[in-house]
């Protein structure tokens, strides 16, 4: 249950970091993070995925007896697929923020690869803990 709380928690830090970016309160971190090359990248794929393994993991670990972990981790991934384009889209009129492919792909292989990691780790768990 203590993943639950996790993933609500770096939800909120997310959004957190969104709002304070498209309001202009991060210009200066965004500019540091800018001049080193492809860590905004890096950190796409990071906390973007981060967010996804905590919420699918969370995710299977409360609902796996109703519904199968395959049908949840697929749900999630397409959930935050959508989302996180709709956030990168919503950058183009907002001044200071730049809407950009390469973050967009970052996003997609940080939700596709930690999506499937707590996929995994979570439905082989309760494979484990239910023999």
């Amino acid at each position: 249950m203590k993943l639950k709380w996790f993933a609500i928690g770096f939800a909120i830090f997310i959004l957190g970091i969104i709002i304070l970016a498209d309001l202009g309160y991060l210009r200066f971190l965004l500019r540091i993070v800018s001049r080193v090359e492809y860590l905004d990248k890096v950190l796409h794929f990071l906390l973007i995925g981060t967010l996804t393994f905590l919420v699918t993991g969370a995710l299977i670990q409360t609902f796996s007896a109703f519904i199968k972990p395959d049908w949840l981790a697929l749900i999630t991934v397409i959930f935050f697929l959508v989302v996180f384009t709709i956030e990168e889209v919503s950058q183009i009129p907002i001044r200071g923020r730049d809407f950009s492919f390469k973050d967009l792909a970052a996003n997609y292989a940080g939700i596709l690869v930690f999506g499937f990691a707590a996929w995994w780790i979570y439905s082989r768990k309760k494979e484990v803990l239910s023999k």
